[in-house]
């Protein structure tokens, strides 16, 4: 989540991303998660981002073709109702996936921005939009999603940008918005001079003046939004998810080229529980990218969600790192067995991938000095936050003003046996509750008593402040020391009990923490965590306050944020351009 600086008339976010999926990227109702995978990449580099998106693949055909055969004036205001409909649905649909991550996502119709055509209903262009709402809806959320492809004529009428329209959506918002960079994102990683698809050694250009990516584009680019870009001297990146190359287009530049080429990575899984399955069901749409070479588990037999085959499943980490992984994806959880199989992985000249903020706390500096050794990536995003993006955001605002304090509700099972209590359920029932839905462990102690909290503020220490802090550090109070009189009267006062995460630095530049239980006033920011919901308050020393909230746990939020740490790594180590140095991808948890 990108932190939000909070100021009366908040103005249009300065790192804006406009990112355009087209139809060729959309080709069916599940692309929409890979449009998510990369939606979150921009959010986790502290990005706000609108998505302007195009029909799934086919569809506008399909409703053309049901204009033509129920009939009607060829430029008929229902046609291009009709039309719309194509966005109006991915538009919808990549919300639906955006949410399940746990991301804040809306989607925008054009007409509750404005987005104001003119010209004819059938190929229309964009002359105007309500800054003011449009910025209330970026302040309030961290993606919005625009459908591409119409807008809304002066009198209030739909109206269709022609073949190729959502190209100019883009454009337009992005020019609009002064938006830090507008993504064109393709199904190629770029401009060729040739087509990738059919000639063996293309030319990819890195960059391209204007002229003459006029003469190459062809069809690649809407001529109105070539020209509107041009006009209003925008520079445009094209581009193709997951891919650490782009073509920018932009005034003056030298064009230049290169092939780029991939390769995939093998990945090994080690643990295979709810988070497992959902990272293999993202690799397993990813197949061009990775390869799962074997998955570690407890027990073979147990009956899984997921539709891995039986070859890849073992009970033998031995036989697991004999497939030689590329990265290492540790998710079993503790602290031996899981820093044995790390510096294993580090060992056998795999990269590593860890939801595990047990081992990460106890053994931070160890586990950076072997990776260090090995020359391997450490990632560990996951860790802390689920799929919201805390330790980035620390790691923005350490190096972006410094951080004197941060206060956060960053245990999901304390949220909800914390709510159950104040409905007056009993202790002992309301942990079993937690259990059976899945926010707490068989044994629940770690939540309870504040050792889970107490880890993940380990590696905060790190990032926010850049000093270590040891769990023996950090003071805690357990769930189960608290009595009914307290919850009785906190309910009575109106507030809400919250177990809250805290770090301060003292005048003296020491750090202080704790994971306490505290009444909060129920129009509290951190109060109004629910369920596995995570927030995060970061005080600046310059003042500012920078807030975060997102799902902090369950399968799709985490598997997102290690997903998000396999592609980064994929960018650094399974693609290169021949002879050209591939631009370093965007910081992460290292």
């Amino acid at each position: 989540m990108r932190p939000t600086i909070v100021k009366d008339n908040q103005p249009l976010p300065s790192n804006l991303a406009v990112l355009k999926f087209g139809g060729s990227v959309l080709s069916d109702a599940q692309a929409v998660h890979s449009a998510a995978h990369e939606i979150y990449r921009f959010v986790r580099r502290g990005e706000k981002v609108i998505a302007v998106v195009s029909a799934i693949a086919g569809e506008t055909d399909a409703l053309m073709a049901l204009a033509k055969d129920v009939g009607g004036c060829e430029n008929a205001p229902g046609k291009a109702s009709l039309l719309r409909l194509g966005e109006i649905r991915a538009a919808a649909l990549l919300a639906l996936a955006l949410e399940r991550v746990g991301l804040d996502a809306r989607a925008v119709d054009p007409a509750e921005i404005d987005l104001r055509a003119e010209g004819s209903p059938d190929d229309a262009g964009l002359c105007g939009l309500n800054h003011d709402r449009l910025a209330a809806l970026l302040a309030a959320h961290e993606v919005l999603i625009v459908p591409g492809f119409s807008g809304v004529l002066e009198d209030g009428q739909p109206a269709l940008l022609g073949r190729g329209g959502t190209d100019l959506s883009a454009v337009y918002l992005g020019v609009a918005l002064n938006a830090k960079r507008v993504r064109l994102i393709k199904d190629v990683d770029g401009l060729y001079a040739g087509d990738p698809k059919t000639d063996p050694n293309p030319r990819r250009f890195g960059q391209i003046n204007w002229e003459d990516a006029r003469e190459i584009c062809g069809h690649s680019i809407q001529d109105h939004a070539l020209e509107y870009a041009q006009k209003h001297d925008l520079r445009l990146e094209i581009a193709a998810s997951a891919r650490a190359f782009d073509t920018r287009i932009a005034p003056n530049s030298a064009s230049s080229h290169a092939p780029a080429q991939t390769r995939k990575l093998k990945v090994a899984l080690l643990g295979f529980g709810t988070v497992g399955e959902g990272v293999y069901a993202h690799l397993d749409r990813h197949q061009d990218l990775f390869e799962v070479s074997g998955i570690l588990v407890r027990d073979a037999a147990k009956e899984r969600d997921s539709n891995a085959p039986a070859h890849l499943i073992s009970t033998d980490a031995g036989e697991v790192f004999a497939t030689r992984p590329d990265i290492v994806v540790e998710m079993i959880g503790g602290v031996d067995a899981a820093d044995a199989f790390i510096l294993n992985a580090f060992f056998g000249g795999a990269d590593v991938v860890s939801a595990n903020k047990a081992v990460m706390a106890a053994n931070y500096d160890n586990l950076h000095a072997a990776a260090a050794r090995a020359g391997r990536a450490l990632r560990y995003s996951a860790a802390v936050g689920g799929g919201v993006p805390m330790l980035e955001a620390l790691d923005q605002a350490r190096k972006n003003g410094g951080v004197a304090s941060v206060q956060g509700v960053i245990n999901g099972t304390a949220n909800f046996i914390l709510d159950r209590l104040a409905e007056g359920c009993p202790f002992d029932q309301a942990v079993r509750e937690a259990q059976e839905k899945g926010f707490a462990e068989a044994d629940p102690s770690a939540d309870l008593d504040g050792d889970d909290a107490a880890a993940k503020l380990c590696l905060m220490a790190r990032h926010g402040f850049e000093m270590p802090l040891r769990a023996n550090q950090i003071s805690l109070e357990s769930l189960s020391d608290l009595d009914q009189a307290s919850i009785d009267a906190a309910r009575e006062a109106g507030k809400v009990i919250r177990q809250i995460s805290e770090i301060r630095r003292d005048d003296k530049g020491a750090l202080h923490a704790s994971v306490s239980l505290q009444a909060l006033d129920k129009d509290h920011y951190l109060a109004a965590a629910k369920g596995e919901q995570n927030r995060l308050v970061i005080n600046l020393q310059n003042g500012q306050n920078l807030f975060l909230r997102g799902k902090g746990a369950g399968r799709w939020p985490t598997a997102e944020a290690v997903m998000a740490d396999l592609l980064d790594i994929h960018r650094l180590r399974g693609q290169y351009e021949e002879n050209v140095s591939v631009r370093a991808p965007e910081p992460a948890c290292a």
